[in-house]
C-alpha cells in the first residue's frame, strides 16, 4: 500500500470517527472528554507523584544511610586510638619498663607488674585481656574471664613477631575467634613493641584483646532503625564483625559488596539471598577497616508503598465521584450554552467580533441576546474611551505645557522694557537675541521631550537676562555632569523651578542668591536637585505648597503654579511615580528633587 492510500485510510477512519462522536448525546460526550482530559492526567499525576516520591525516599535512605556509616567509622577509629593510647601508657611509667627490663623475678616485682595491668584492663569495659611479655620468656597478664587463651604459646610468637615489625607503633590485628577453659568469644587486638627511654631498645611487647561487643555496641541502633545489618572487613577482606554473626572472620574478597565498594566512601544497590538492599558504605583512614551497612528496600520504601496505595485509592474515589458528577450535571447542558461558554472563552482572549446566532425564546436564548447587546455595548465603550483618553491627554499636555509661556513672556518684556528705559545702549539688543532664543524653544510644540542638555542651555539663556535686569545677582552652580546630558526629560523642567526661585526665595533679599543644579541614580530612575539658599519657608507654607503640587483646586492661587505645572506634566509623560518633591525651612533654603525614569537604560537594552 503506498503512502497516499495509507494517508487517505487514516483520514476516512478520523472521518468516521468523528461522526460518531458528534452524533452522541451531550452526556456520552462529556463522559468521553472526562475520561480524557480528566482520569488519565489525574491518573499519570498520581503515579507520577508516587513514583518520584519513592525516588526521593531512596535519595534520602541513601544519603542517611552514608552519612550514619561514616560517623560510626569515626566513632570505631575513635575507640581503636583509644586502645593505641592505653597500649603507649606503660612507656610513660619508668618503673614498669624497669622491671619489665630487669631478668630477676621477684614477689615484690610481678604483684606491681600484676597490679598495673590489672589496671590498664579496667579502662574500658570490652578488654577482656591484657598480656605482657618481657625478651626472657615471662608472661604478665590479667583477664576479665579469670581464664587466658588456650593457644596462648602459639599466638605468642605471632604477636612477638607483629608487635617487631611494627616497631614501636600501635598494630591492629583482625578478629579472631578466643577460646579458654571457661568460654569461647570473638575478639581483635591491638600489639605494642616496648622499649627503653633511654636507648629505645625493645625489651618486650603488649597485646590488648577486646571483645567485638565494642564494636557491636557501635552498631547495633543504627541495625534497630534501619532493620538491616552491618558487616566490618579488615584490610584483606577478613570479616571483623558481622551483627548477624553469621560471617566472623571468613574472607569476603570475592563477595559483589566488596567489588562494588571501589572508592573510600558511597553506596550501590545490591540483592542479597534475593532481597534488595541499599548498601552503604565507608572506609576507616586509621584502621583501612571497611564497613557496610545493608538498608533493606523493602523497609527503606515501606513509607512510599504506603503513600503510592492510599493516593492510587483516593485517585480511585476522586474520579468515581467525579464521574457521578458529570452523568449529573450533563443532563443540564445543552448545545447553545456551549456555544454561549465557548463566545464568552473568545471575549476573554480580547476577541469581540462574535455573536451569538438566537434560535429560541427560553432562558438560554434570552441568555444569547443579552451576550449580544453586552459585546455591542462594551466594543462602543472600548471606542468611546480610546478617543476620550487620547483627546484628553493631548489636551491636557497641550493646556499644562501653554500655561507657563504667558507668564514667562510677560515677565521677560517687562524685564527689556525696564532695561530699555534705565539704559539706553546695545545691550537691549543682546538681550532681545537672548529672549528670541527663549521664545522659540518655548513655543516649539512640536517635541515633548528634550534632552537634559537642551533643558541647560535654555535655562543658561533665562539666567543671562535674569542677571542683567538684576545686576549678576544670581549665581547658577551646575553640578550636572556632561555624561548626562543626554537624559531624555520635558521641556521647561528646569527654568520654572529656577523662576521660583528667583521671585520667591530672593524676593526680600539684597545680597546675592545660589542655585545649585545636582543629580544622583537610583536603579533606573535619575533624581535631579535644584537647591537654593534664599529665604525658605515654614512649616505651614511648605504644607500648602504641597497641596497646590497635589491640585487642590482651591489653593490653586499664589506660589506654586509652575511647580504644579512641571509636577503634573512630568506624571503624564512618565507616569504617576515619577514628579517632584518639595522640603524646605525657614531662612535655610529650598531644595526641589526631580524624578524621572532614565530612558537611556531602556533604548540600551533595546539596542541590545
Amino acid at each position: 500500500m503506498s503512502r497516499g492510500t495509507g494517508d487517505s485510510a487514516i483520514r476516512k477512519t478520523a472521518e468516521k470517527l468523528w461522526v460518531i462522536f458528534a452524533n452522541l448525546n451531550m452526556q456520552q460526550k462529556l463522559l468521553i472528554v472526562f475520561l480524557s482530559l480528566v482520569c488519565l492526567p489525574v491518573v499519570m499525576a498520581s503515579y507520577a507523584s508516587s513514583y518520584y516520591y519513592t525516588r526521593s525516599i531512596k535519595a534520602n535512605t541513601i544519603a542517611y544511610a552514608t552519612e550514619i556509616t561514616s560517623k560510626m567509622m569515626v566513632k570505631l577509629d575513635d575507640y581503636v586510638t583509644d586502645l593505641y593510647n592505653m597500649s603507649a601508657m606503660p612507656l610513660y611509667n619508668s618503673d614498669f619498663l624497669e622491671w619489665l627490663a630487669d631478668p630477676n623475678i621477684e614477689l615484690q616485682k610481678i604483684k606491681s607488674m600484676d597490679l598495673y595491668i590489672e589496671n590498664l584492663n579496667k579502662i574500658k569495659p570490652e578488654t577482656m585481656s591484657v598480656y605482657v611479655f618481657d625478651n626472657f620468656g615471662n608472661a604478665y597478664f590479667n583477664i576479665k574471664s579469670l581464664s587466658k587463651r588456650n593457644n596462648l604459646g602459639e599466638v605468642k610468637e605471632e604477636w612477638a613477631k607483629i608487635a617487631e615489625e611494627g616497631g614501636g607503633r600501635p598494630q591492629l590485628v583482625s578478629t579472631r575467634e578466643v577460646s579458654t577453659d571457661k568460654n569461647s568469644y570473638y575478639a581483635f587486638s591491638v600489639i605494642r613493641q616496648l622499649k627503653q627511654l633511654s636507648d629505645m631498645s625493645p625489651i618486650g611487647f603488649i597485646a590488648f584483646d577486646t571483645n567485638i561487643t565494642a564494636i557491636n555496641r557501635q552498631i547495633q541502633d543504627v541495625d534497630q532503625v534501619t532493620k538491616g545489618k552491618t558487616i566490618l572487613v579488615d584490610e584483606k577482606n577478613n570479616v571483623v564483625f558481622d551483627s548477624d554473626n553469621k560471617l566472623m572472620t571468613q574472607d569476603l574478597s570475592n563477595d559483589e559488596s566488596i567489588r562494588k565498594a571501589t572508592s573510600n566512601i558511597g553506596s550501590f544497590p545490591i540483592e542479597v539471598e534475593g532481597k534488595s538492599y541499599i548498601c552503604a558504605y565507608a572506609e576507616s583512614a586509621l584502621t583501612k577497616w571497611k564497613m557496610f551497612v545493608y538498608i533493606p528496600m523493602e523497609e527503606a520504601t515501606r513509607q512510599a508503598t504506603l503513600t503510592r496505595n492510599i493516593t492510587l485509592l483516593m485517585t480511585g474515589l476522586f474520579v468515581t465521584v467525579a464521574l457521578l458528577i458529570a452523568i449529573a450535571i450533563s443532563y443540564a447542558l445543552t448545545r447553545p450554552l456551549s456555544k454561549i461558554k465557548t463566545l464568552m472563552q473568545e471575549v476573554q482572549t480580547g476577541n469581540l467580533d462574535v455573536s451569538f446566532n438566537q434560535k429560541y425564546r427560553d432562558e438560554v436564548g434570552l441568555l444569547g441576546r443579552h451576550f449580544n447587546i453586552m459585546i455591542h455595548r462594551v466594543r462602543d465603550l472600548l471606542e468611546e474611551v480610546k478617543q476620550t483618553q487620547s483627546r484628553k491627554k493631548e489636551a491636557e499636555f497641550a493646556a499644562l505645557q501653554s500655561q507657563i509661556n504667558p507668564h514667562f513672556i510677560y515677565n521677560t518684556l517687562e524685564m527689556i522694557r525696564m532695561r530699555a528705559e534705565l539704559n539706553d545702549d546695545e545691550e537691549v539688543a543682546d538681550m532681545t537675541f537672548t529672549l528670541g532664543k527663549l521664545l522659540r524653544y518655548g513655543v516649539n510644540h512640536e517635541e515633548q521631550l528634550v534632552t537634559v542638555g537642551q533643558e541647560l542651555e535654555h535655562l543658561n539663556n533665562y539666567m543671562l537676562l535674569q542677571n542683567s535686569r538684576f545686576s549678576n545677582k544670581f549665581q547658577l552652580i551646575n553640578e550636572i555632569p556632561g555624561v548626562d546630558y543626554g537624559i531624555p526629560c520635558i521641556k521647561l523642567m528646569f527654568q520654572p523651578l529656577v523662576e521660583n526661585a528667583i521671585h520667591y526665595a530672593f524676593k526680600n533679599r539684597l545680597e546675592a542668591g545660589t542655585i545649585r543644579l545636582s543629580v544622583v541614580h537610583e536603579g533606573k530612575d535619575v533624581v535631579f536637585t535644584v537647591a537654593d539658599d534664599g529665604c525658605g519657608m515654614d512649616a505651614l507654607k511648605l504644607g500648602a505648597l504641597r497641596e497646590r503640587m497635589r491640585g487642590n483646586r482651591e489653593l490653586t492661587g499664589g506660589k506654586g503654579i509652575g511647580l504644579r505645572n512641571v509636577n503634573d506634566r512630568i506624571k503624564l509623560q512618565f507616569g504617576e511615580t515619577y514628579g517632584l518633591r518639595v522640603e524646605s525651612r525657614e531662612n535655610e533654603g529650598t531644595k526641589i528633587t526631580i524624578r524621572i525614569p532614565d530612558r537611556r537604560l531602556s533604548e540600551e537594552v533595546l539596542e541590545c
